[in-house]
């Protein structure tokens, strides 16, 4: 009995024991879990106050300096061709490598624009636009448009350096195409105006002159519907610019104008109508030994004079298909009747 008790007692014993390591490496089981989870919050924490402690504004930099070099390489490339290829388009072609020794066209005036710096250039150009000007107040637009186009042609051989140096370009270039077109205006030379207005556009999409330019050239040509966007782009820009109202109602009147010689020119194709008849009973008295091709001829010869007066495909159809009821069978009838 008594070994009995102590066999117990140790078997309780060691149940317990058990019972507590159990508990113990559950309760460590657990406090590593719960360090897990703060582990984790901590580190997410460190990682969302990294975020918002980056220097996005550096990124920013870097792109913008990336692009500022990538201009800096297109400006360097463009130089590079310039200087080695010919861009005048004269008789040699314009692949003629520098120096020309085998080109009647003389370079040294281009090349000597080409090696000026940009801001001499820009100031050259700006005198060649006061000439123009000048001459443009004498009413000489052909010697005006000659000093525009040579103050154009520094900015062919002008690479701003930067974007400082390309507004100043700008400020002179626009007003020179603008000019230019106002001389071809005078001149009429309207494919010119557009090509002059599309550059200054490119340069400023707002220009109000080169809209309304563009507008009085597509006026000139009858093209109204082109005319309308241009001149109403301008109009959006300066609504109480007397010129540009002027153009509207210049505009309005010629389509009215077109409308009404539409009507008149409708009205004398509808009034030759009136005589189809008589020509139709004529046909249809004919003897009756004429020959077949002269009954087809004059059959047909209907047919023309109704398709002239204006009564068109349809009406034509409802004559073949009485000329072919009545017996007439006329071959050229007979392939309308079948197709209307």
């Amino acid at each position: 009995m008594a070994a009995t008790s102590a066999a117990a007692y140790n078997l309780a014993k060691k149940l317990c024991q058990e019972y507590e390591k159990r508990k113990k490496e559950e309760k460590e089981l657990n406090l590593k879990h719960e360090n897990t989870i703060v582990h984790a919050e901590n580190n997410k924490s460190e990682i969302s106050r990294k975020v918002t402690e980056i220097d996005y504004g550096k990124h920013e930099k870097t792109v913008k300096e990336l692009d500022r070099q990538e201009k800096e390489q297109e400006y360097q490339r463009k130089a590079t061709e310039a200087a080695q290829w010919c861009t005048l388009d004269h008789e040699h072609g314009p692949n003629c490598k520098r120096p020309p020794t085998s080109c009647s066209q003389d370079h040294q005036k281009e090349w000597q624009i080409y090696e000026r710096s940009t801001e001499e250039k820009i100031a050259a150009a700006e005198r060649f636009r006061q000439e123009g000007n000048e001459a443009y107040r004498r009413r000489n637009f052909g010697l005006a448009a000659v000093h525009y186009r040579k103050a154009l042609l520094h900015f062919d051989y002008t690479f701003a350096e930067t974007e400082d140096l390309q507004n100043q370009v700008d400020a002179v270039k626009l007003p020179c195409l603008l000019n230019l077109a106002a001389c071809k205006c005078q001149q009429e030379d309207w494919d010119e105006v557009l090509t002059q207005c599309r550059q200054a556009l490119e340069i400023n999409p707002r220009a109000v002159k080169a809209h309304y330019r563009v507008g009085l050239a597509y006026l000139a040509r009858d093209e109204f519907e082109l005319a309308k966007d241009a001149l109403t782009s301008a109009h959006e820009i300066e609504p109480s610019n007397p010129d540009i109202t002027a153009a509207l109602k210049q505009l309005k009147k010629n389509m009215e104008d077109y409308k009404t010689r539409r009507r008149d020119v409708a009205k004398e194709m509808l009034s030759g109508k009136e005589q189809a008849p008589d020509v139709a009973e004529q046909a249809t008295e004919q003897p009756a030994d004429v020959s077949g091709a002269e009954t087809e001829e004059a059959c047909w010869q209907v047919a023309s004079v109704l398709v002239m007066a204006g009564i068109g495909r349809k009406g034509l159809f409802f004559f073949t298909e009485f000329c072919f009821l009545s017996s007439r069978k006329c071959s050229k009838c007979f392939q309308h009747h079948l197709s209307p």
